[in-house]
Order: structure tokens, then sequence, then C-alpha cells
């Protein structure tokens, strides 16, 4: 298989990883599986493996199924363990655990990404053939790189930024911002992750004045302040870090 190709293979498995995990994986799924529901993590199995077989279909042999089978069961293996040892209490306010939990089933992708170099292929006649080109898919996989840093550290970034803003002492914590501050979160991210990846830093600053103004009043109280500025910086060392990675990447 040629390198462009393992590339673009690894790009898929961590984009189809972080759609099941980050996107797909609603709240009321992580509360079912604290108080250990079985058909829970049965369906997060089957919604990885599925998302595993569907982005990688072009590149798909019977050996391959099986890998992807094989990373499915270790996802729901590694899920099991970390709500097991995890007391109920502390799920939401374990950022470190979280950062662990995703670490191991990075170095299983990476086990699998190695399998599927050796058992996947572009199919050699029809209509993949036809159109994944080596240049089309050096193409797609800087595009699945942009993807990738943009799911991690927008939707994973805000799973990680709950969990570590949680993790704060109660004094600080009641400021807890839900519902339309995970939107403003998020939409935090994109545009600084947009500016980085464009060369534009110095919008970053205008997005964080915007920010800092409709909170303004709020921000004279001392608690507030200091819970708002670690949730900022949090959000923009993200960003920060998924820009780095990228331009590592070109």
């Amino acid at each position: 298989m040629e390198l462009s190709s393992k590339w673009l293979i690894l790009e898929l498995l961590l984009f189809s990883h972080g759609v099941a995990d980050f996107v797909l994986q609603s709240n009321k799924m992580i509360e079912n599986k604290v108080t250990r529901r079985r058909t829970t993590y049965i369906s997060h199995f089957f919604i990885v493996w599925g998302l595993s077989v569907l982005f990688l279909y072009p590149f798909i042999s019977w050996q391959a199924v099986g890998v992807l089978l094989g990373l499915a069961f270790t996802h729901l293996v590694i899920d099991w363990i970390g709500y097991h040892l995890t007391p109920p209490h502390k799920i939401d306010s374990n950022p470190l655990g979280f950062v662990l939990d995703q670490l191991s089933h990075l170095i299983f992708i990476l086990l699998a990404w190695q399998w599927l170099c050796h058992f996947s292929h572009l199919s050699s006649s029809g209509f993949y053939s036809e159109i994944m080109t080596p240049a089309r898919i050096e193409k797609l996989t800087s595009v699945m790189v942009v993807g990738n840093v943009y799911l991690y550290v927008v939707f994973g970034g805000a799973i990680f930024i709950g969990k570590a803003m949680r993790s704060l002492p109660q004094e600080v914590r009641k400021y807890e911002i839900t519902g339309m501050g995970r939107y403003i979160g998020i939409l935090e991210r994109t545009i600084i992750l947009t500016f980085i990846l464009y060369q534009a830093v110095t919008g970053i600053a205008f997005v964080l004045m915007a920010k800092s103004l409709t909170r303004y009043q709020e921000l004279n109280n001392k608690s507030f302040a200091e819970y708002y500025l670690i949730g900022t910086l949090w959000s923009t060392a993200l960003a920060l870090i998924g820009g780095l990675f990228f331009y590592l990447c070109k």
C-alpha cells in the first residue's frame, strides 16, 4: 500500500473515533454507562464499529472488517474499565481520566492501523480505482487532517474543558455556565482555530474582547472572573495546540 493511503487510513480511523466518542455519544449514554447498562455499551460498540466500516469502506477487505471489529471491542473494554474504576460522582469532573481514556483508545487505533495497512487495499477496478488517484488520496488526507483538528479541538475540547471546570473548588465552580455557554465555547474554539490555520492570529484578540464585553459586569466578581479566565485560557490553549499540531503535520 502506498504511503499516502496509509496516512489516509489513520486519519479516517481517528475521525470515526472522534465522531463516535465526541459527537454521537450523548450525556444520556454516559449516564447509562455509569449505571452499567449493558445495552448502552453494546449500542456504542456498534456505533464505533459501524462508523469505522463506513469511513473505511473503499479500503475494506474481509480481514480488515475483523480488525475493525476487534478495535471496536477494545473500545468497549476500555470504556468499561474506565467507568468501573472511576467513582460515579467523579465521572463528570475527572479531566485526567478523560485524557488517559483517549490515550488508551489512541494506542489501539495505532495498532489497528498497522494491521489495516497489511490487510486493506483500494479496489483495483471499478468506481474507487477511478476516483482515488494518488493525488486525490493526498488531497483527501490533507482535508481529513484539518477535519480531525477541528473535531478534537472543538468537540473533544468541549468534553475536556467541561470536566476540568467541574473539578475546580466549589467556590469557583458554582459559577458553572451551562446551556448556551457550551455552544459559545464551541464557537470560540472554532473561530480561534480558524484564525490560527489562516495565520490571522491578531483576530484572536477581537474574539476574546467580544466575549469579555458580554460578561463585563460579572467580571467584577472575583470568583466568577477566575472561573471565566480559566475556561477562556483552556479554550484558547486547546485551539493553539490544535493549530500547532496542524502545522507539524503539514
